[in-house]
C-alpha cells in the first residue's frame, strides 16, 4: 500500500490525527505498557520468572522501520 499524503483530503487539517503520522514520527525509544502487558509481566514477577524490580522497569520499546521500507509517498 502507498499513501500518499499530498492527495490526503484533510491535508494540513488533521495530520495530528492521522495515524501514518502517529507510526512514523520518532516518539522515543521506550513506550508504556499497556494493560494486557503489564498483566503479562505482573504473571512473570509472581511466577519468579523475573524480578520485582525488573518487572517495575518493563517498558515496551518502538521499533525502527527498516531502511528499504517505504511507507508514505
Amino acid at each position: 500500500m502507498i499513501i500518499e499524503c499530498q492527495s490526503c483530503p484533510v491535508r494540513d487539517l488533521h495530520c495530528a490525527d492521522c495515524m501514518v503520522t502517529a507510526m512514523l514520527v520518532p516518539q522515543g525509544a521506550q513506550l508504556p505498557l499497556d494493560a494486557a502487558e503489564r498483566a503479562a509481566v505482573a504473571r512473570f514477577a509472581a511466577a519468579g520468572l523475573v524480578s520485582a524490580p525488573e518487572a517495575a522497569s518493563a517498558a515496551a520499546r518502538r521499533e525502527p522501520w527498516a531502511a528499504h521500507i517505504r511507507a508514505v509517498g
